[in-house]
């Protein structure tokens, strides 16, 4: 059992827990027993509606209450709208990520919304066409010196102003080191929205490929969305301390190892928290022939995390907590059961508990 305690009295979010089935969810569901993602070869839309349609056509036909006729007529109502969808299947995408081409080929789909998550300036700069800016700084905000994800009441008005829609397709980016638009990712997965994926080639390499890019500045429609907690992917202070000492959980560091070790620190504390294993975030990246750093391929990830247990829920934590959303960004990719540590280091060493070295 995870323990998400005094989540509420930080960032006020813990009282939606919503469990409606939408027909969108209920699609995802089926796919997910079946194996399969909306992202790997799957209509975005379509499928869940397909998936609807035989459902409630199996149920009405063991009922004896419905003419063979009309189950065919259901059935290709679902087959129809299944084929309409955005089809976002690629030699590269898995179910957390896309490349560069089914981007440039889905820019002008109204299922597809592009969030460019590096600062203000980059934005303005040049950007994919079509991206809203959502700056990761914007996540976050500060008390004694420690850095939070926004509470609810905080964090919905700028979902709602940045045009954040779940029935669409949400498709982040940042120059290509992936931590930018990992720390959106979680942001938007803790707060509801699970049709989130990631072009980590990054938009230095889109625009060095020759792909289309502007300056100008989008304004999103706003929305009237609700956030929700999905409080699975969420650790705090309470958690951290269980996790040192709990069979059930593991702890990864992704600080630097001078860090880890306690040579260096960001606080006035040096090391790290009891139990915790180092995850480098430099082993995650290699050098291509331009000498640009790029994220290792799945099979070498795979190789990467072979030593991890799987069986214990993971929870990753860095300084302020962005590396640490790489981690669990490429963890959960990886089919890990992962959460990440809210405040991190600077929060675990502002209330003064005890470290390793």
């Amino acid at each position: 059992m995870h323990l998400i305690a005094d989540f509420s009295a930080r960032n006020e979010v813990v009282s939606d827990l919503s469990t409606g089935y939408n027909l969108n969810n209920f699609g995802k569901k089926i796919a997910s027993v079946i194996g399969m993602s909306h992202v790997d070869g799957l209509r975005v839309t379509g499928f869940s509606h397909l998936a609807y349609c035989c459902w409630l056509g199996i149920i009405m036909k063991r009922m004896k209450s419905i003419p063979r006729f009309l189950w065919l007529i259901l059935l290709g109502f679902g087959v129809f709208i299944h084929s309409s969808g955005v089809n976002i299947s690629s030699a590269t995408a898995s179910k957390y990520a896309v490349d560069s081409a089914w981007l440039n080929k889905n820019l002008n789909s109204d299922e597809v919304v592009i969030y460019d998550t590096r600062d203000q300036s980059a934005y303005e700069k040049g950007h994919i066409p079509g991206a809203i800016s959502f700056p990761t700084e914007m996540s976050y905000k500060t008390e004694k010196n420690s850095f939070y994800v926004k509470g609810k009441n905080e964090i919905a008005p700028l979902l709602r102003e940045k045009g954040i829609d779940k029935s669409k397709l949400i498709v982040l980016y940042d120059s290509g080191d992936v931590k930018h638009a990992a720390r959106i990712f979680w942001v938007l997965e803790l707060y509801g929205i699970s049709d989130v994926v990631i072009l980590e080639e990054g938009y230095t390499y889109w625009d060095t490929q020759g792909y289309p890019s502007n300056r100008q500045v989008v304004i999103p429609q706003k929305t009237s969305y609700i956030p929700s907690l999905n409080a699975d992917v969420y650790a705090n202070t309470t958690l951290a301390k269980v996790a040192t000492f709990s069979p059930d959980y593991q702890l990864y560091d992704s600080r630097t190892q001078e860090e880890y070790i306690g040579e260096k620190s960001k606080t006035e504390k040096y090391g790290h928290i009891p139990t915790a294993k180092n995850l480098l975030i430099s082993s995650f990246f290699l050098k291509n022939e331009k000498g640009d750093s790029v994220l290792k391929s799945q099979e070498e990830m795979d190789l990467i995390f072979s030593s991890l247990d799987k069986t214990k829920k993971s929870v990753t934590y860095c300084n302020k907590g962005l590396a640490s959303t790489l981690s669990y960004y490429l963890m959960k990719r990886s089919g890990f059961d992962v959460a990440h540590y809210d405040g991190s280091w600077l929060d675990w060493s502002a209330n003064e508990l005890p470290v390793e070295k």
